[in-house]
């Protein structure tokens, strides 16, 4: 049981360092012209992916955090903008966890235990002293182009280009740098990052294949470094499909004992 606590406190570790990662103080300002800026913006936009519905029936994850490495399989289901699901199987495929989130909520179930938590993202914000929201978490896993605070404009972005490097589009907020490095030929995010005083978030994205008619990055590495501790989460995908509707079971929740968050992550 002690073990089981660890897969979902380890996935919901690294949710949360996302979104508390937009915590701090002070970020380095740059410019460029708008005409390069607005393309840019426009491009990535453009290629990212973008679907109704994704159903992945496979994903591989290692998690590495200090001397600990545990080993597991997940699927995810995802209605585009209305519902993302992330099912944790580490027992051959049963399902010990469940974490969905909505627009308006988040559920985190635990079956193994037979208890669940329903929270909004007022928790979060509360918690955290972050604006999160479901938008967030949706463009992280989606590969997409996002602002914390906002909705996506090009006046809210710089591009910046340096010899020998990729390009990147860069979002400066109160306390936060976002930076969004290019595949240049292709324009998908090929890295995410999230950086503050005393931390980063970085979103490694590889692989990207086209399935359905949909681009998607095939290989998901989040490392997590805040002051001298490193988290590390790699997803390997290996059976996904695009935009095809699917059968979605909710758990029956009558005989789970309701309970607050931290009786589930401590």
């Amino acid at each position: 049981m002690k073990k089981n606590k660890l897969y979902i406190g380890f996935c919901l570790l690294l949710v949360v360092a996302m979104l508390s990662s937009c915590k701090t103080k002070q970020v380095t300002t740059t410019s460029s012209e708008s005409g390069v800026v607005d393309y840019t913006v426009a491009q990535v936009q453009q290629q990212q992916p973008q679907f109704s519905y994704l159903n992945i029936s496979k994903m591989d994850i290692v998690a590495n955090y200090g001397t600990q490495q545990l080993s597991f399989r997940a699927t995810v289901k995802a209605v585009t903008d209305s519902l993302l699901v992330f099912s944790v199987q580490p027992l051959l495929g049963v399902e010990m966890f469940r974490l969905e989130f909505t627009p308006t909520s988040f559920r985190i179930i635990d079956k193994w235990n037979r208890k669940y938590t329903d929270n909004t993202y007022d928790f979060l914000r509360y918690s955290l002293g972050v604006d999160v929201n479901f938008n967030v978490i949706q463009a992280l896993f989606f590969n997409q182009l996002f602002v914390v605070d906002g909705v996506v404009a090009p006046n809210q972005f710089v591009v910046e280009t340096l010899p020998q490097e990729p390009t990147r589009l860069v979002h400066l907020a109160t306390g936060l740098i976002q930076r969004f490095e290019l595949v240049d030929k292709q324009m998908a995010i090929a890295k995410t990052e999230l950086i503050v005083d005393k931390g980063r978030l970085t979103c490694t994205y590889a692989n990207h294949r086209m399935q359905n008619g949909v681009r998607f990055p095939l290989a998901l590495n989040i490392t997590m470094q805040v002051g001298g501790k490193l988290a590390d989460l790699d997803c390997q995908i290996s059976q996904l499909e695009f935009n095809k509707s699917f059968e979605y079971s909710t758990v029956n929740l009558e005989r789970y004992e309701k309970v607050a968050f931290s009786k589930i992550i401590p």
